[in-house]
Order: C-alpha cells, then structure tokens, then sequence
C-alpha cells in the first residue's frame, strides 16, 4: 500500500504541473489588494495621485481574480486527485489544511492585537463561527473579525460546493451554464432576501457578502479552465498565432476593465462585479498563451506562491506601517513618490514576511494534510481486508 500511495502522489505531481502563469496571476492580486488597503487602513486614508486613483481605489478586484483563479485550479488538480483511493478525502483534507493553519494563527493574533490596540474583545460564539468556516451565514458578521477574512468564508463554501459543480461541469458548455445558474440563483437568494422579516442592516449585510453572490465569479474560473485546456497545445502548434491572440485578449482585458471603471457599461452582466470577472477571465486567457515578461516573471510568481500569507498578513502590517506612511508623506515633496515609496516599502517588508509564514506556517500546514490522507490509507490497508473477510 506504501507503493501504492507514492505512486498516487507521483501521479499527482505530474499530472498538476504548476502554471507559472496562475502563480503570477495570484501575486499580482494579492498586490492590487495590498494597494487598495494601504488606501483605506491608513488614518488618515492615503493621499492617491490623480493618475492612480481610478485604479487604486477599485483593489478589491484582486479578490475577484482570486476567485476566478481559485475556480480554475482546483479544476486543474482535480483530476489527479481523481487516481487517489478517496479523491474526494484527498481533495477535502488538502483544502482544509491548505487555508486553516495560517488562518487560525490569524485568529490568535487578531485576539491579541484587538485586546492591546482597541482593548476589545470578540465573544466565543464569533470565534467559533470563524473557526468552522460559517461567519458568512452571520449577517452583520460577515467580514470576519481577522482582517480581510471576509474571502476566507466565501472560499471555504465554494471548497464544500465545489464537488458538486465539478461532478456536473466536464465541458466548456456546461460551465457556461453554471455561470448563467450562479446568475439566476443568487438574483432569486436577493428576491428571497427582500422578502424575510430582518432588518435593513442584515439585508443590505447579506447583499454585500452573502456566498452565493460570488458563485459566478468561480463560474468564469471554470469557463476559463475549460478553454485553456484546449488553448494550450494549440498554442504550442501556433506559438506566433498564440502570441498576437494572447496580447490582443490582455489588451481587451485591460480596456474592459478601464472601462468598467469608468462606468461606461457591464457588458450586459447585472452586476459590475461579473464585468470585473469577465476582465478578469480574458487576462487569464491571455496569458495562458501569452506570458508577458512583464507580468509572469519570476517576481510575481514568488509573490504568488505566497498570496495567501500576503493576503492575511498584509492588514496588519499595513495598519503599523501608518505612522511611517504619515513621516513619508511628510517629508516627500512629490505625492506622486510618496505613494509609490510607500508601496515599495510595503511590499519590501511584506513578502519576505509572507516567505517566512509561508515557510514555517503553510508548508507544514500542508504537509500534515499529506500525512493525514497517508494515515488513513495505511490503515485502510490493514483494517480493510479485515472488515472485508469479517463479512
């Protein structure tokens, strides 16, 4: 059975080559978000030149890409998973400890900071609900009390639901169908909603954050993945034709997206978070075929292998870092180089920060996952025939 694990695990590591493209579209949104919150942390809010401040205060479509790209990977790793004994075990163990450790360490540092910073405290029962995941059910607590986690319980549903949309979407045609059923089910969640006896504030709290309302962003995800896997031998037969194809699609992708900001139109989609997807999924598109050195290199992909501790630890951070924001701001004449020095102050702390937490948190984290799925197997291997001659 040992064999047989190992070479379920080689089967795996083959069969899930990292995309260094994903990798650098993960790096690149955890800056995009880093940037939004070193905006809006900082007290007073930080001063944005008028040539950044279209973009920079619209951040939280980092968290979009987030989704998309989260949606698209576990599509890719799946069917690895799929040769292991229990896929499904495999895949729920290694999702729970891929998010829970750095997030729970999260959770004892936001306790400690909160009592000593604002001398407040969080009550069992919101520690509770942040530990199972089912913050996103509480209106008004939706966001979490860790910093930013409000993305934690809006993945960690998709991770439950996500077996279900796997099992019924195995083309690109079916994932456009999920995309249009997330759209129906989350308008017919609002109906419902304006229809309840709750307040005005639990209302507009569950049309802010409620899960369902993000299912289409994972729906592009999906769609993304599916052309993908056909776009990539065929941009290794054509790279020439592959390359024009993929600059054009990142062009568009970044003029839809100026121009959503713009607010010139959604593109027919009912929410402007789904135009953001839609920018979103082209990008993926378009360099999945086309790598730009410029966004795929090896920077952002290192920032992408550590976006999630980036993601957690960047608020924090953020929030100490203010005074010395201020000093910046103080003694920069150009508030055009105050802000990008500050940035680069940031980012210059952070990611080795995220480095060392994903080092001694996320790794081990992961690693104990893989453990824990090879324990189970070996005592399959010893239990199993037992229970099987028992009968």
């Amino acid at each position: 059975m040992a064999n047989t694990t190992s070479s379920a695990s080689a089967a795996t590591s083959r069969s899930a080559m990292r995309l260094d493209f994903l990798d650098a579209l993960r790096g690149l949104a955890a800056a995009y978000v880093v940037v939004f919150h070193m905006i809006l942390i900082s007290n007073p809010n930080l001063d944005v030149p008028a040539w950044g401040h279209l973009v920079a205060f619209n951040g939280g479509t980092g968290v979009t890409l987030f989704f998309v790209i989260s949606s698209f990977s576990l599509f890719y790793t799946m069917p690895a998973r799929e040769k292991e004994r229990w896929p499904w075990l495999s895949y729920a163990l290694h999702r729970f400890f891929r998010i829970a450790p750095l997030f729970y360490l999260w959770i004892v540092l936001t306790i400690i900071r909160d009592h000593y910073v604002y001398q407040a405290t969080h009550t069992w029962g919101m520690i509770l609900a942040s530990g199972s995941f089912l913050f996103n059910f509480i209106p008004m607590h939706q966001e979490g009390f860790v910093w930013a986690s409000w993305t934690i319980g809006v993945e960690m549903l998709f991770y439950v639901v996500f077996p279900f949309v796997y099992l019924r979407t195995k083309n690109v045609w079916q994932a456009i169908s999920f995309l249009l059923a997330s759209m129906l089910v989350w308008w017919a969640c609002d109906l419902v909603l304006s229809y309840l006896n709750i307040s005005a504030q639990a209302l507009a709290s569950y049309r802010q954050w409620f899960f369902p309302k993000f299912l289409p962003e994972f729906a592009f995800g999906a769609i993304a993945f599916f052309i993908v896997q056909k776009a990539l031998p065929w941009s290794h037969e054509r790279p020439a034709t592959a390359s024009s194809v993929g600059m054009m699609m990142l062009l568009a992708a970044a003029f839809m997206y100026l121009s959503v900001l713009d607010g010139v139109g959604y593109f027919g989609l009912p929410d402007p978070r789904y135009a953001k997807a839609l920018c979103c999924f082209l990008a993926v598109l378009a360099l999945s075929v086309r790598p730009v050195g410029l966004l795929v290199n090896g920077l952002t992909r290192l920032m992408g292998k550590v976006s999630y501790s980036m993601y957690l630890n960047h608020p924090t951070l953020v929030f100490f870092l203010g005074p010395v924001y201020r000093w910046i701001y103080g003694h920069v004449g150009s508030m055009s180089v105050a802000f990008v020095a500050s940035c680069v102050l940031t980012y210059a702390i952070l990611i080795p920060l995220s480095v060392l937490t994903y080092n001694l948190i996320e790794r081990p984290g992961m690693k104990l996952g893989k453990r824990c799925y090879a324990w189970l197997e070996r005592r399959y291997a010893v239990i199993g025939p037992i229970v099987q001659q028992a009968h």
